[in-house]
């Protein structure tokens, strides 16, 4: 009996032995595959990191050093300095464009918001699914087009001389030719591409937000009497509003990104019309073909933006979270 017993014991003994070991084979085993596929997914991304740093992070190093920099050769030398801060705050054309970036942002959101809901709150109605198939492509086709080609083209119809578009009809109707490149019309020529550049995006985003919207509140409202201009401020609305805080936040961002390279042939050519924007100083100062290059000056300039629309992007993430909470 013993004999037995003590047999059981030593296979048992054994038995256990051989599962610790398998299991260290098996862990050994997944941590070199573990080890194997960190280094096969490291293979995959590294041009991509390798493009991200030399493209972004390194220009990023570039920008600061320019714009902190006030060395006599600033590609050779380097001194800390705010005085490129300084003289781009004294800079008069600095400040016009900034101004045309604020006044961009506060008259083309709010009319690129209220034409872009309306057009997708009739577009959400349409039962046809053909019709509506049509419509969004012919709605979006203008956000997938160049925006050079689009600049290009409003250059033309906007044109000063009797040729331009605009000016035919104004004649044909008995008024006279507008100048849209003098100082007084040359931001409202920016601002009107603007409205037509931004609508094609917003209206895709908004259609697809009304969609979402559960169709039993607007039954419920047709129940009550409620009419459809009603429905539309008390349902659609509210429902929408994290979206249109998020197209507000992306449209400031945008309005301080504004390059009207095509509506004019040059950056002097913005500046005689008072229609130069941040963006359009930046590229008028890193440009070697410029009458005033100054990379510290495009570095400040560069940093004083990001500044702006990071202050922006902190401000929409508690907005959003607020009304994430609110209309949950």
């Amino acid at each position: 009996m013993r004999i037995q017993e003590s047999k059981n014991f030593e296979i048992r003994n054994d038995i256990s032995k051989s599962q610790v070991t398998k299991k260290k084979k098996t862990k050994s085993i997944n941590m070199e595959r573990t080890k194997f596929d960190f280094l096969y997914q490291m293979i995959w991304i590294t041009p991509a990191l390798a493009f991200l740093f030399i493209f972004s992070y390194y220009s990023i190093f570039i920008v600061f050093r320019n714009g902190f920099n006030s060395a006599s050769r600033p590609i050779l030398n380097f001194e800390f300095s705010f005085i490129n801060f300084k003289n781009v705050a004294n800079d008069a054309s600095f400040q016009i464009a900034l101004r045309n970036s604020l006044l961009y942002s506060v008259v083309v959101i709010p009319i690129s918001l209220t034409f872009s809901m309306t057009t997708a709150k009739l577009l959400s109605n349409v039962l046809n699914k053909k019709l509506f198939s049509f419509l969004q492509s012919l709605f979006f086709l203008p956000y997938v087009t160049s925006a050079m080609a689009i600049s290009m083209s409003f250059a033309f119809i906007f044109s000063p001389d009797n040729y331009g578009l605009i000016n035919q009809i104004l004649l044909a109707l008995g008024f006279d030719k507008v100048d849209w490149t003098s100082k007084s019309n040359g931001i409202i020529l920016v601002m009107i591409y603007g409205v037509w550049r931004s609508l094609p995006f917003e209206i895709i985003m908004f259609t697809a937000t009304f969609l979402r919207i559960d169709k039993r509140y607007y039954h419920a409202a047709a129940v009550d009497g409620v009419p459809k201009w009603k429905q539309f401020w008390k349902i659609s609305i509210p429902r929408a509003m994290p979206m249109i805080v998020y197209m507000i936040t992306t449209g400031i961002i945008s309005s301080f990104k504004v390059f009207p390279l095509g509506l004019f042939g040059s950056y002097e050519g913005a500046a005689q019309a008072n229609a130069q924007t941040v963006v359009f100083y930046i590229f008028d100062k890193v440009n070697a073909s410029s009458t005033s290059p100054s990379y510290g000056k495009g570095g400040a300039a560069s940093i004083i933006l990001m500044t702006i629309i990071l202050a922006i992007t902190i401000v929409n993430k508690f907005i959003t979270n607020h009304l994430s909470k609110k209309y949950r």
